[in-house]
């Protein structure tokens, strides 16, 4: 009987290798937590054919979009997926995790399995072309000497962009009108001088610059993607500020399973027809494997939750 047993074991553990060696199977589903058209489901859908491609044996990517309540719906539709590779997600900061800290999520991003970071979106700041404002400095001693009077376009409260603009207030003293707007309508709004500043990606911005000037970039350096726009601590202002867009699935994935699909997306990520296609598309590329993904969520999630208890960015 031990000797049957053991023979069926061994044969389950065949099957079992031989069922990864052959993943994927069947199409795998990127869940995009936002509408068509924004920043994430353009990265999905002009990176999803380079994935296909490294992961080979003709993979397919189908791309939902399951929007609303800020990310938290598409990502509890990954959270209860069957840990099998065939359905994984989008996941950005700062909602991922600012999101469950301000209680609107009933899971953390440690529910989920970590695969990879592709994007690091630097926040900028953002005017109309010929506004009176040319650089961060004159903004923010205007803001100093009339409060309240600026106002500044962000994304929804509790985002990259606003997180931002509170830093820029806690640094320097300045006080901001902060007027949220869903998806790509803050950079409308600034483009439309229907606000005096707007702070959004420089993913959003730099397709726009026949528009919009680029006052300044929430980086340690410059970005490749406009390289004569100075960062905010060129200009005497350490405000660091972005949005990172990686890919998770359910808690209990196989290492199997994550380590194809991170290869499959570093390949992608260093394919030069893609990068030229992420250029275009004013895609910040930045690649972290899933261990340091989770370092750097970790130290952000550890971040946040100082600041919340401190000072929440709602109230």
């Amino acid at each position: 009987m031990k000797r049957i047993t053991a023979s069926l074991a061994a044969i389950g553990l065949l099957a079992g290798t031989a069922a990864l060696a052959d993943y994927p199977e069947k199409p795998i589903t990127i869940v995009v937590p936002y509408g068509a058209g924004g920043g994430s489901d353009i990265m999905v859908r002009t990176v999803a054919p380079y994935i296909e491609k490294y992961l080979g044996d003709d993979a397919k990517i189908v791309v939902e979009n399951r929007t609303g309540a800020s990310g938290i719906i598409g990502w509890q539709a990954v959270h209860d997926a069957k840990p099998d590779g065939y359905t994984i997600g989008v996941i950005t900061t700062p909602s991922i995790v600012t999101k469950p800290i301000e209680g609107k999520a009933e899971f953390t991003w440690q529910d989920f399995t970590i695969i990879a970071n592709m994007v690091t979106d630097p926040a900028a700041l953002n005017v109309k072309k010929g506004s009176q404002f040319e650089d961060v400095t004159g903004l923010v001693d205007y803001a100093r000497e009339n409060p309240k009077v600026v106002t500044m376009a962000t994304g929804n409260f509790g985002g990259d962009d606003h997180l931002a603009g509170l830093q820029l207030e806690k640094l320097t003293g300045a006080e901001f009108t902060f007027v949220p707007f869903p998806g790509v309508a803050a950079r409308n709004a600034t483009m439309g001088g229907h606000v005096a500043v707007g702070s959004f990606n420089l993913g959003e911005a730099v397709n726009y610059q026949e528009s919009i000037d680029i006052l300044g970039i929430m980086a340690d350096e410059r970005s490749e993607l406009a390289p004569d726009v100075p960062t905010l601590k060129e200009q005497g202002f350490d405000v660091i500020a972005s949005s990172q867009r990686g890919f998770a699935g359910p808690k209990g994935m196989s290492d199997e399973a994550v380590e194809k699909l991170s290869a499959a997306i570093a390949q992608a990520v260093n394919d030069p027809d893609f990068r030229k296609d992420a250029q275009n598309q004013g895609v910040v590329l930045d690649f972290a494997d899933s261990a340091d993904f989770t370092a750097q969520l970790d130290a952000f999630d550890k971040a946040m939750r100082k600041i919340w208890a401190e000072s929440p960015w709602l109230q």
